[in-house]
Formats: C-alpha cells, sequence, structure tokens
C-alpha cells in the first residue's frame, strides 16, 4: 500500500517507525492499547462509530430515506454530514496496487453519488443560485456524469438563465460525443425540449426530486449601525481580547501570508463548512505567540465580530482545564454566569452556539496537546482558529500545521536595530555577526541581547558576543528582566518524560547537534553496531520531535531520518547532563559516541578496500563535517586514544575523496592531543596523516619532514607495519621530485617487510611504488617485471581499485617501453575497472595516460590525444589535484608543439612550469624547460 511494487531496502524499518508512531497517538489519545502488536503484524482495535467509511454508508442511507418521506431538509443535513467526513480522495497519498484501485474507484463512485444527492436535495429547497458554481465546477471535473449535467442545467432554469442553461447542454452533448461517441441519454435530452419549450414541470422524475421551494421570510432591514460595526445582535460584541501586538516586529512573511490564505478564506474557495483551523509550532523561544498576537491583529478586519485570546499553557504551573477556559470565555461574550453549565460538553455547546453566525477568530495560545484543544473549537465556518504550541499537534482533524522557523540573519540584525539601535552594529560589523551566530535566530535570544545591550549603552557589541561565547555560561547571559532563554527551555525539558528527559541531555554532550538516526540508540544503550533505532527508541525520538527539541533534519538515500538539535537548545541540554548525569557517566555517553562512529567508519574503509567503489564511502559526505567536530572534540575532552583511532580510520577516505583541509585539520588537532598526553605512537600517526595530506597540497618538503619524523619514531617503537606503509606513501611522494634514490630505498624496504608480514595489499602498494621509482630512474624493464609481479597478487586480491592502480602503471612503463599495444591493453581494462567504482582521481590519471599513449604511438594524429588530457584536465582542476593538473598542462604543450601550435604549447608549458616549481617537482620542471627552448629556435 505504501510504495507499490517497489518498496525500498528500509521497507521494514520504515513500518516500525510509522507504526510507533501512529502507537503513540492512538493509544495515548485513547488511555487504552488500540494499536497493538502481533506475530503478523498490527492489530488497530475501533469501535463502530469509529469508521468514517461506516459512518458515511450509514448517514447516506439515512439522508436517502428523508429524500424519498420529502423531507429535504433533513436529506440536506445528513447527506452534507456524509460529503464532510471525506478529506480528499479515497486512499489518498497510498500508491494504488489494482486491488486498492478497484476499491478506490468505488468509493469514488459513491462519494460522486452522494454528491448529486445531496445537490437535488438542495434544489428541491430553492438552493439553486448557490448551487450554479458548484455544479459547473463538478460538470469540469466529471464531463460525462449525465445527473451532474442535468442538475446544473435544473438549476441554471430557476436562477433565469435559460442561455447559460442551453450552452450547458451544448457542451454536455459535445463531452459525450467526443469521448463515448454517444449522444445524451433520454432525461437529457428530455430536458433540452423542456428547455426548448419554457416548461420544466414534467422532468423532475428519476434525476430530481419534485421541487417544493422553501419560502422563508424576509430578514428585517438593518438598524443604522456604525461604520465597522457587527450585523449581529446580542452579547458584547464585536469584542478584542488580542494581546498588545509586538511593536517591534519583524520577517515572517511567508508564514503570514500563508496562515492568512487558510485562515481567511471565503466560502467560494472554501465550500466546506469546516472551522479552519491554523497550528504555529516551534521550538522553545521562537516566537510562536508573538507571531500568532501579530497575524491575529492583522486579521481583524476579516473577523469584524470579535477576536478572542486564551492563554493555555502557564510557566509557573500546569495547563489551564478546558472547562475552566470555556468558562472564562462564556463570560467575555456576555454568557452571565448563572447560566454557564456544569459539564465541559454542555458548556462547549452553549459557546459554539453563541459564535453560530459570527464572524470571529479565536486565539489559543500554548496548547498542550490535542484533548486541551476539543472543547474549544467553534462550530460557524464564519470563524476560525489560531493556535500555537510548542508541540507538533498533527491530530487535530483539518489543521494545518505551520512550522515557525528561526530568524535569518537579515531579519534577526533588523530586531537587534530596532532594539538597540543600528548605528552600534554598523560600527561592530564582525562582533555583530559573532552575536547573531550565538543567538541562532531565536527572537527569544535575539531580544535578551538587544535588550541587555540597550540598557549598557556604553558596552561594545563584542562585550556581549564575548561573553556568549562560552557555550557553558550562554544561557545564564540570555538574560534581561523577565526576558530569559533558560527559563523558557526549562519548561518543555520538565514536561518531558524520564526516558526522553535522559536522551535529550544525553544529545547535549554530542560534539555537534546534528546526528544520524542510529546515534541515540548507541549512546544510550552502548549497542556499537546499531543501525536503526528499536521501537521504544523510535517512540522516545518521536516525543522528542513531537516536542519540538529535536526536528528532523534530512533524510537519506536509504529512508533514514537525520536529526538536528537547536544550538541553543543543546546548551541547555549540555547544561542538564551535567548537574544530573555523574562526570563517569557523562564520559560513557561520548565515548559510546565515539565508539559508534570508529565501528561505521572503519567498516566502510573496509568495504573500500574489498570493493575499491565510492559508494561504499557516499553517506559519508552527509557526516564529513560531523566527523570532523567529533575527532576535534574527542581530541579536546580527553579521549585522545580514541580521537588518534578515527582520524587514522579516515585516512585513505580523505585521500580517496581529496578531503585535504579536513584530514589536515583532524591530523593537527590529534598532534596536539598525543603530544600533550606524550604519546608517540599516536604522534607518528598524525604525522604520517599530515604528511599524506601535505602531499596531497602540494607541499612535498614540508611532507618529506613529517614522513622523516614519523618513520623514525615507528621505527624506534617496533611499529614495522605502519612505518612500512609510510615508506611507501613518502616514496610516491618524492619519487619524481629529484628524490628517486630515496624514493627507491624507502619502497624497496617496505616491498620486504610487508612482504615478510604477509600483508598482501600492503606489498601490492610497495610493489607498485617500486615500479613507479624505477621508470623514474629510467630502469624501465625491471619496473616491468616488478609490476607484473604486482599484477599477479592483485589479481589474487580481487581488489578493484589495487588492480587498476598497477594496470595504470604498468601501462607507463609499457609506454616508456615502446610497447604500446601492451599499454592500450592495460589502460582499457584500468579504465574499466575506476569507473566501475567510480575512482575519479585513478580515472583521470587513465586518461592523462591515453593522452600520452596516443601522442607517442601515432605523433602524425597528435590531435587525438587532446581529447582524453581535456577530460582529464577537467576532472583534475575539479578534485584540486595540482600535480595532475601540471602533469597534463605539460603533455597537452607537448601536442601543441607536434601540431606547430606554438602558442598554446608554449601557454602550456608556462602553465605546467608554474605548477611544477610550486610543487617542487625539479624533474619535471627541467624537462618542461627544455621544451620551451626547443621552441625558441
Amino acid at each position: 500500500m505504501l510504495w507499490a511494487e517497489s518498496p525500498p531496502a528500509s521497507a521494514r524499518a520504515n513500518l516500525r517507525s510509522y507504526a510507533a508512531g501512529l502507537r503513540r497517538v492512538l493509544n495515548t489519545a485513547s488511555g487504552g492499547d488500540r494499536l497493538s502488536s502481533g506475530h503478523q503484524g498490527y492489530r488497530l482495535r475501533i469501535r463502530p462509530d469509529e469508521l468514517d467509511l461506516r459512518l458515511f454508508d450509514d448517514l447516506t442511507a439515512r439522508g436517502r430515506a428523508a429524500m424519498n418521506e420529502g423531507d429535504h431538509q433533513s436529506a440536506v443535513e445528513r447527506l452534507r454530514a456524509a460529503l464532510d467526513l471525506w478529506r480528499g480522495a479515497a486512499l489518498d497519498g497510498l500508491a494504488h496496487h489494482t486491488v486498492l484501485y478497484i476499491e478506490a474507484s468505488r468509493l469514488e463512485e459513491s462519494r460522486l453519488s452522494v454528491f448529486e444527492d445531496h445537490a437535488a436535495a438542495r434544489l428541491a429547497r430553492g438552493e439553486h443560485e448557490d448551487l450554479v458554481p458548484e455544479l459547473r465546477a463538478q460538470t469540469v471535473a466529471h464531463p460525462l456524469r449525465e445527473r451532474l449535467w442535468y442538475l446544473l442545467i435544473t438549476s441554471q432554469h430557476q436562477c433565469d438563465r435559460p442561455g447559460d442553461a442551453l450552452r450547458s447542454y451544448d457542451r454536455a452533448r459535445r463531452a459525450l460525443r467526443d469521448e463515448l461517441g454517444l449522444d445524451p441519454g433520454a432525461n437529457l435530452r428530455q430536458l433540452h425540449q423542456a428547455l426548448l419549450a419554457r416548461d420544466l414541470s414534467p422532468v423532475a422524475g428519476p434525476l430530481l426530486p419534485q421541487l417544493n421551494p422553501v419560502h422563508e421570510p424576509d430578514p428585517p432591514a438593518p438598524a443604522l449601525m456604525a461604520p465597522g460595526a457587527s450585523s449581529r445582535s446580542g452579547g458584547s460584541w464585536p469584542i478584542c481580547q488580542l494581546p498588545t501586538d509586538t511593536a517591534d516586529f519583524v520577517g515572517r512573511e511567508d508564514l503570514l501570508s500563508c496562515a492568512t490564505t487558510l485562515l481567511a478564506r471565503s466560502k467560494v474557495t472554501r465550500p466546506s463548512t469546516a472551522v479552519p483551523v491554523v497550528i504555529l509550532t516551534g521550538l522553545p523561544g521562537v516566537g510562536k505567540t508573538a507571531a500568532a498576537t501579530h497575524l491575529a491583529h492583522r486579521l481583524r478586519g476579516t473577523f469584524p465580530d470579535g477576536q478572542l485570546y486564551v492563554q493555555l499553557g502557564s510557566a509557573r504551573g500546569p495547563h489551564r482545564a478546558s472547562s475552566t477556559v470555556l468558562g472564562d470565555l462564556l463570560l467575555s461574550i456576555g454568557v452571565p454566569g448563572s447560566a454557564i453549565p456544569g459539564s465541559d460538553s454542555q458548556r462547549a455547546a452553549l459557546f459554539r452556539s453563541k459564535l453560530a453566525g459570527r464572524r470571529v477568530l479565536v486565539v489559543l495560545d500554548d496548547a498542550l496537546d490535542t484533548s486541551q484543544l476539543q472543547y474549544l473549537l467553534p462550530g460557524g465556518s464564519g470563524c476560525a482558529v489560531l493556535v500555537t504550541s510548542r508541540a507538533r499537534l498533527t491530530a487535530v482533524a483539518g489543521a494545518h500545521l505551520l512550522d515557525v522557523e528561526p530568524l535569518d540573519d537579515t531579519d534577526g540584525r533588523t530586531l537587534l536595530d530596532r532594539i538597540a539601535g543600528a548605528r552600534r552594529f554598523i560600527a561592530e560589523p564582525e562582533a555583530t555577526q559573532r552575536l547573531l551566530g550565538r543567538c541562532a535566530g531565536l527572537p527569544l535570544a535575539l531580544r535578551v541581547a538587544g535588550a541587555r545591550l540597550a540598557g549598557n549603552p556604553y558596552r561594545p557589541v563584542r562585550w556581549l558576543a564575548d561573553r556568549l561565547a562560552d557555550e557553558q555560561h550562554r544561557l545564564g547571559e540570555l538574560r534581561a528582566g523577565d526576558l530569559a532563554m533558560r527559563a523558557c527551555v526549562a519548561t518543555a525539558y520538565q514536561a518531558m518524560a524520564p526516558d526522553a528527559a535522559r536522551l535529550f541531555r544525553a544529545l547535549g554532550l554530542l560534539p555537534t547537534g546534528e546526528f544520524p538516526s542510529w546515534v541515540p540508540a548507541v549512546i544510550t544503550s552502548g549497542m556499537t553496531g546499531a543501525e536503526e533505532p528499536d521501537d521504544c527508541m523510535d517512540d522516545i525520538l518521536e516525543t522528542l520531535v513531537h516536542a519540538n527539541l529535536i526536528r528532523v533534519h534530512q533524510v537519506d538515500p536509504q529512508g533514514r531520518p537525520r536529526y538536528r538539535i537547536h544550538d541553543l537548545l543543546r546548551a541547555y541540554a549540555a547544561e542538564r547532563a551535567t548537574e544530573e548525569e555523574s562526570p563517569q557517566q557523562q564520559r560513557e555517553i561520548v565515548g559510546r559516541a565515539l565508539d559508534g562512529w570508529l565501528h561505521r567508519v572503519r567498516a566502510v574503509g573496509e568495504e573500500l578496500l574489498r570493493t575499491g567503489t565510492y559508494a561504499a564511502t557516499t553517506w559519508l559526505e552527509n557526516e564529513r563535517t560531523g566527523l570532523v567536530a567529533t575527532v576535534e572534540y574527542a581530541a579536546r575532552s580527553g579521549h585522545g586514544e580514541r580521537a588518534s583511532e578515527l582520524a587514522t580510520a579516515l585516512d585513505d577516505i580523505c585521500h580517496q575523496h581529496n578531503w585535504w583541509d579536513d584530514w589536515e585539520r583532524m591530523a593537527q588537532v590529534v598532534l596536539a592531543r598525543a603530544s600533550a598526553d606524550g604519546d608517540r605512537r599516536r604522534i607518528a600517526m598524525a604525522e604520517g596523516s599530515l604528511a599524506r595530506a601535505g602531499v596531497g597540497r602540494g607541499r612535498a618538503d614540508e611532507a618529506v619532514r613529517w614522513f622523516v619524523s614519523a618513520i623514525e619514531q615507528l621505527d624506534e617503537l617496533g611499529e614495522r607495519s605502519q612505518a612500512a606503509y609510510l615508506r611507501v606513501y613518502c616514496s610516491f611522494a618524492i619519487a619524481d621530485r629529484g628524490m628517486a634514490a630515496e624514493a627507491h630505498a624507502d619502497a624497496s624496504a617496505a616491498v620486504a617487510v610487508l612482504s615478510e608480514l604477509g600483508d598482501r595489499r600492503g606489498t601490492v602498494l610497495a610493489l607498485r611504488s617500486l615500479g613507479a621509482v624505477l621508470v623514474c630512474l629510467h630502469h624501465e624493464a625491471e619496473a616491468a617485471r616488478v609490476l607484473k609481479r604486482a599484477l599477479e597478487t592483485a589479481e589474487q586480491l580481487g581488489q578493484p581499485l589495487a588492480l587498476a592502480d598497477v594496470l595504470q602503471a604498468l601501462a607507463v612503463t609499457e609506454i616508456a617501453l615502446g610497447r604500446y599495444p601492451a599499454a592500450a591493453r592495460h589502460l582499457d581494462r584500468a579504465l574499466l575497472y575506476y569507473r566501475g567504482v567510480r575512482h575519479r582521481p585513478g580515472e583521470a590519471y587513465a586518461l592523462f595516460t591515453v593522452g600520452r599513449l596516443r601522442l607517442a604511438r601515432e605523433p602524425e594524429r597528435a590531435a587525438e590525444a587532446l581529447g582524453p588530457l581535456t577530460q582529464a584536465a577537467d576532472v583534475f582542476s575539479e578534485l584540486g589535484e595540482r600535480r595532475g593538473e601540471a602533469l597534463t598542462a605539460y603533455m597537452q604543450g607537448r601536442v601543441y608543439t607536434a601540431l606547430n601550435d606554438r602558442a598554446r604549447a608554449r601557454r602550456s608549458f608556462g602553465a605546467a612550469l608554474a605548477a611544477f616549481r610550486e610543487l617542487r617537482m625539479p624533474d619535471w620542471a627541467k624537462r618542461t624547460r627544455h621544451e620551451l627552448g626547443n621552441l625558441g629556435r
């Protein structure tokens, strides 16, 4: 039903999540076990009067019975009630299997039939004027239903619009002929003849009940009234109970426009008799009440009979009971205290009757839950209801839930200007930006900050921005008079269940405010490998989402949510964790989160080694910023060992994705922590990471210093495997930078150690490095033998990326030996593997080598080398691979030289030479100068 024939891989987990949310709503609302799980699925217990289809059928039968008895008023009421049960198409939102499609079609046919009966009953009551636009819209939507046309034409005739009626008949006839090739049926043709004869008396027959218009007395002429006053009588109308509008209200135009449209719809655009309800929801301090009050003042002209305002919540005590609220409302609209009934249902009925026929806006501020609203909604369609709530009240029938978002920096700055004066902020733009960042768009926080600056006119903006920099004391600083950010959040926190409060506190200890769905389960249970929250944890997360304390920020391609907690809420959660959790418990929570990340990153690394595919690391793109922050936080908070392990596990991933900045940031913070702890092994590992990142950045000299230091320490510590890998990476880095002899020594030593340790992957890597060094030393034949040995081992390993890298290196060697067909075969295979695993750097180097091969094999057809070289240059530029860009520019220069295009050759060689100098590649710089010299002759 949800996904038709193509369910996602996470379908089962999604169903559990949806069922958990439904179970929470239904079971809480009913106080019982309405939705329960069994060994074969879920069971929903419903009463006969709760199934809308059963109610629809019952009301339809009673309405038609009234029609048959000539009681058109009862027929209209009952059929209207049946139609009001519909809120869109049948089974709307579900992917239809064949069975569902048949059932949906049957239900839609039933609805249309009832609509026609309802229209016929209204027509019998003389409501032809109101019916014409509704029937015209339905004939457009369903042009082949003859009874709709019959009713429309009859209504138009009753309105003394015979021309419109005849035109409608003509449209009906054309629709039937064009679509079905048929003429209208006997009843419609008979109606047409009656129209022409100006006599409809004989055609009431089977499609329409006999017309018995109800003649009601004309209303009395209205008395002379003051402009803008209501035409209704009784009570103290009009009434305005709204709080004073906020003088410095800013922004929210999209929200206000949307809410206005929903609340102020006319009967033409809103034929339904339902009362429009809009619920403004959002996190604490986001300005829900201010937005609702401002909107209500803007709508005073739309609701001339009054605006009722009720504050349902209280920061100092429990939420107000519906009975009390209704009593106050009835008193405010003129009902004497002695006339107010005792029960909630009687008070609600009296409230609805007093508002019937009036245009009144009811504002219900700070609603706790759906049950609190149950008795407070008017019954007349001329009224509207505007609700604010910290909770996401999704169970209010027909309500529109609108999120009140934090202000952007532009609106936040405007608010600060209005409170404290624009001149101060203009004078300190950097401090102002920091202040806006600390308040994170929450109007309450911005209002407190503005008030504090306004109260300290001689203090610079940077004074407050600096005081808010410390997360641990930020909420304490955000207090001015009665305005306090901490108290606002505390109200929501104190209403939480213990398990939800525990998770909320734990989230405050996380390094960032964004986290994937597995994190809550890991930090509360310690189940490192948990991939999805169980039903219990899902319910807790749903509780926090419902309370607007966390939000679903994204949904990944597998359908798993990613959550976000606002910075100021996270600061409060961290405060509560510090107060309510012991230091040991806090450390355990952070440790579990770090272990969860380490488990997943290592799994990705293993998958990357096994398959070489980028798909294994795709999900990390969304987690990249959080991972860097996690490593930095772990290092700062005393989890140095875990920080080092996580950073090391990310080394190859950062290298594959060219995440140079993030790689260096993590390595530097891990090195600082390791140095403070005096851990030489961790120091060496961090230096090795800095060396590899430096190579990627083109800082060869700096990288060599890091390599030398790291290798020396690892040798002294007896870490032979790690030292050997760093020798391989160092060899790759220095071989074509004028240090081929040193590179040969490193690569040879690494081959010996890794072969002895039985590390076949490392041996392939070391042999490939040794082969590349031998090519640089012009020992091509020996290089070919080494690389063929590497190829044999790579074939046995079955790792596509390792295989592609060896084939690419072997192709370069074969080109140097003049064995072009062999080089071409190796490149074809290498490109196939690179593209198969979506390894773009490798593909770019292979394309570079294809261009080099074409130029070497057929110089007279040098132009054919430009295609692959251009493709390679584009990828290198996109990835920031400076070495690849330099080599490609050099090869393009040689191609243009072969084509005798000296101008382009000079430009290419010039770009290559500048890059080789920057990258400290003297051998390549020398070759480039030689080519430029030849061009000059």
